[in-house]
């Protein structure tokens, strides 16, 4: 027990304090005796607290309570948190009652589980973390030091296998041992008996077309066994042998032969009978081939690139044909081709997901896109407000300021419960998309329903467009489905509204009771309006749904992937809106041909019919119609360009065209126009994994052009993208970090730009095939042993040593400046009152009969004696001051109080005056 001062140089101040107080006491004049004493020691008091205050006089106790926090690692190499829990109650159990502890969970990032308690709780349990694919145990170490409150003496239980794959833990140990802080390990068994994995796969990341090269792959065993080796190219199987393996690492080259130029993705897996677990049974690499690029073309129907194909086929150039359905599923497939086409391509038909890849791809790394018209094509389509339009160099919707006939447009939306949670959010993506490809002169109303219907949006013009994709914003699941009433209330609503066309759109997920619905069909068709149905789901009832469409002369849509849905009421608002299928034969008028206009020097043919957009300010129109809708356009976007051509390639809306003799010609020359214009052989660009880290290394083969940078950027799995900081680590060597805690693939470019232009490029990717917590055990036990000695614990085997008593002494301070200030501040009225308050007396002198002693009488009182003997003066007068307090004289042998009629005529008097 003692005392400390957190600022000792105030207490200087009490020096000239104590000057003060005995200057003081040695002048004071109007104060003596004991009250002089009193007001000097309680000045001197009030001065000492307040100086004491102010210089943060705290009380030193020994602090007696622990606290521990327990760092549980979580990570998948954990095969069971069971063992974690045991002790951890264990422990608990067997503290005293005033200890304290708190647990973190831990994987990549630590989180708490349990606050610091005192309270011992029988149903302990974990409730697991975000990213269990890395152990990080130095940031668990990290944050328990912040849950310990100062009144316990702290110490750190961490419970691992000790295979951390991020940061230091035996560096943070050390930190918290010097700030006080006592760190234990226990030991979490993790038992890999039988296992065969994949380590690492690598090839050259430039390769050329007919080249041999090597695949070099590392696998990983327990024990001796065999097991069989397969190398994919894409998916295609390019290679399987048996191989023999020896516990620990088995490295192997596989010779392999690049055939097909651009980007592949390479992957190596194994199989064998002594494996316990999948995961880690594979690997990938990456390599880009050199040689004559090639073509993805995604036809909506059989034959719907004719034109262009039958172009491409007499070029030489190479390409391949898929159906619009068979999209690449990922970024790599993507990149393996210079150019994609999408041709009459539905946009119902490439989900949300497969757009961001396509229009990544052409943004980030160069990839060319053409889209040709149909009837499922542009803003017929379903495109508009999609990634791909983000790509085109046209807007889905007419901006033009012709005449377009008006719509009313009614959404019916079920938000029954069934609609929770993905499929409510893209029904109101949907609405609100919808809304903003109406006009001023449109009407919307938005209807949702689920026992009962009621409107979201009453039927009004679009003015708003803002306001009412916020009121569609509002909408949220709940109760059941009941369709009938939802489509009276839209019909006699709609049928009031003045508008040429009348078109309402029905989204359901589920079952609906009876209802006259041939009735309600037949009020539609008399009153010209039409109606289209989604089913979302396999529970919906699609017969129902689509006999509604058959008989309100509408469209049917049937979709598992609710992703769809906004693609669907954005074709449907643009099928019923508005003429975007112009049918009016004409003769194209050329724009800004540039390379393209010598093509054009003899005359156009005819092009029969094109789907109406708008093109985008920055974009270059080529050929447009006679009234100055695109008909061929084109823009750089990003590192690629895109080309929009409106009508079709099929040869039907072009048949003219189509046996046109420049024909070809022009298709190729855009074609070629599409293809990266960028070299990509001068930068030599490596990568590889440490922990939770992507890496990328650069080597230049030529010097930077003038005013050239170097930009380097990964598109991760989630489609999000990082910038890379590269720095220069030596003469045309740059290097650079991202995060890669995400297993997955990550593709990788990087440019030399010179302001805008790209002079080179090159794209590689790294794969993070699965969590490093799958690998083999590497250390573990020396790790936990080496914790344990940098943060002064031990390494645990009891949990009832936990609440140990080996920790160092600690000594709280408990601040007392409020109590001195409160002190202080009760002794300043005890000052003031014996300064300024007197009691004062007035005494009298008395004479006892017989005995000639005095008495002291206050004056006001009666006396206690007997009367004296002999009577009062009869010449005394009265004091000449009213003060009672006033000395009589010396020569005045005796003073009378004034008696009560003399107080009375003065009084008097006063008043009269």
């Amino acid at each position: 027990m003692g005392f400390s001062t957190m600022h000792p140089w105030v207490l200087l101040a009490l020096l000239p304090a104590g000057y003060t107080i005995y200057r003081w006491y040695r002048d004071e004049r109007r104060l003596h005796g004991a009250r002089k004493k009193t007001v000097a020691v309680l000045r001197s008091l009030l001065f000492l607290f307040l100086t004491l205050a102010v210089a943060g006089t705290a009380l030193l106790a020994p602090v007696t309570q622990q606290a521990a926090v327990f760092v549980i690692d979580e990570s998948k190499s954990i095969d069971s948190p069971k063992e974690a829990v045991a002790f951890l109650r264990a422990a608990v159990e067997s503290k005293k009652p005033d200890d304290g502890y708190a647990v973190l969970g831990l994987g990549e990032r630590p989180s708490v589980e349990y606050p610091l308690t005192q309270q011992v709780r029988s149903n302990l349990e974990l409730s697991g973390i975000t990213n269990p694919n890395y152990t990080n145990l130095a940031s668990g170490l990290r944050l328990a030091e912040g849950l310990v409150e100062p009144g316990y003496r702290p110490r750190v239980v961490l419970l691992t296998d000790g295979e951390q794959n991020v940061g230091d833990a035996v560096a943070e140990a050390a930190f918290l041992k010097q700030r006080g802080v006592l760190v234990d390990v226990a030991p979490l068994k993790r038992d890999v008996t039988r296992e065969v994995l994949v380590h690492s796969a690598s090839t050259p990341t430039t390769l050329y077309q007919g080249e041999s090269f090597a695949l070099k792959t590392t696998l990983e065993s327990t024990l001796d066994t065999t097991a069989e080796l397969r190398i994919y190219e894409d998916n295609r199987l390019v290679s399987t042998q048996n191989v023999a393996l020896q516990k620990g690492e088995n490295p192997f080259s596989l010779p392999l032969k690049s055939e097909q130029p651009g980007f592949h993705r390479y992957k190596v897996e194994v199989q064998s009978a002594d494996d316990s677990i999948s995961a880690n049974n594979t690997a990938y690499a990456f390599g880009e081939v050199a040689g004559r690029p090639s073509v993805l073309i995604l036809e909506g129907t059989p034959g719907d690139a004719k034109s262009l194909t039958s172009a491409l086929q007499a070029s030489g150039l190479q390409y391949e044909v898929r159906p619009g359905t068979s999209a690449p599923e990922n970024l790599e497939d993507f990149r393996r081709y210079a150019a994609v086409v999408l041709a009459n391509v539905s946009g119902t038909d490439l989900p949300e997901h497969v757009q961001q890849l396509l229009e990544i791809a052409v943004r980030d790394f160069g990839v060319g896109l053409m889209m040709t018209g149909g009837q499922d094509s542009f803003g017929l389509g379903g495109y508009f407000g999609t990634p791909v339009e983000k790509a085109l160099p046209v807007y889905m919707d007419i901006r033009s300021k012709k005449e377009i006939p008006s719509l009313g447009l009614v959404l019916v939306i079920d938000h029954s419960g069934s609609m929770d949670g993905q499929k409510m959010e893209l029904a109101k993506e949907a609405a609100r998309r919808a809304a903003q490809m109406l006009t001023p002169q449109d009407t919307l109303g938005v209807l949702a329903f689920d026992d009962q219907p009621y409107w979201v949006v009453e039927p009004a013009h679009v003015t708003d467009v803002k306001g009412i994709q916020d009121t569609v914003s509002s909408i949220r699941a709940a109760g059941g489905t009941s369709i009938y009433p939802a489509l009276v209330a839209a019909y006699d609503r709609l049928k009031t509204v003045e508008a040429k066309r009348k078109h309402i759109i029905l989204l359901t997920d589920g079952q609906s009771p009876n209802g006259a619905y041939d009735s309600i069909t037949g009020m539609m068709n008399d009153s010209a309006i039409t109606m289209s149905t989604v089913a979302v789901g396999a529970d919906a009832d699609q017969t129902l749904l689509k006999s509604l469409a058959e008989k309100a002369k509408g469209r049917f849509y049937s979709t598992t992937d609710s992703q769809n849905v906004p693609q669907i009421f954005s074709k449907e608002t643009a099928l019923a809106g508005k003429t975007y299928i112009q049918d009016q034969p004409f003769t194209p008028l050329i724009g800004t041909g540039g390379d393209l206009a010598p093509l054009f020097a003899n005359g156009l043919p005819q092009i029969n019919a094109h789907i109406a957009t708008t093109a985008k300010e920055t974009a270059d129109t080529v050929l447009a119609n006679p009234s100055g809708e695109p008909l061929l356009v084109r823009w750089q976007y990003g590192l690629g360009r895109a080309v929009a051509w409106t009508s079709d390639a099929k040869g039907v809306w072009s048949n003219q065209w189509a046996a046109w003799d420049g024909s070809s010609a022009v298709w190729n020359q855009l074609m070629t126009w599409l293809l990266p214009q960028y070299q990509a052989g001068d930068l030599d660009v490596r990568t590889g994994i440490a922990g939770s880290q992507g890496q990328v290394e650069v080597q230049l083969k030529q010097p930077l052009a003038n005013g050239a940078v170097l930009k380097a950027k990964v598109i991760g799995t989630d489609l999000n993208e990082q910038e890379i900081p590269l720095l220069l680590q030596a003469p045309g060597r740059y290097t650079g970090d991202f995060s890669s805690a995400t297993p997955g693939t990550y593709m990788v470019t990087v440019n030399e730009q010179a302001g805008e232009t790209v002079l080179h490029s090159s794209t590689t990717g790294v794969s993070v095939p699965y969590s490093p917590e799958y690998s083999l055990p590497k250390n573990g036990s020396d790790i936990i042993a080496r914790i344990a000695e940098a943060g002064g614990g031990e390494v645990l085997e009891d949990p009832e040593d936990v609440f140990r008593d080996n920790l160092p002494s600690k000594w709280q301070r408990r601040d007392l400046s409020m109590v001195l200030l409160w002190l202080a501040t009760l002794l300043w009225p005890f000052d003031i009152a014996i300064r300024r308050v007197s009691l004062t007396w007035k005494w009298k002198l008395a004479r006892r009969t017989g005995g000639g002693a005095s008495a002291l009488v206050p004056s006001g009182s009666k006396p206690t004696a007997k009367p004296m003997s002999k009577p009062l003066p009869t010449n005394s007068h009265p004091p000449t001051s009213s003060n009672p307090s006033t000395t009589v004289p010396p020569s005045t042998p005796t003073t009378h109080a004034p008696t009560s009629d003399t107080i009375s005529k003065l009084l008097e008097k006063k008043r009269k005056k």
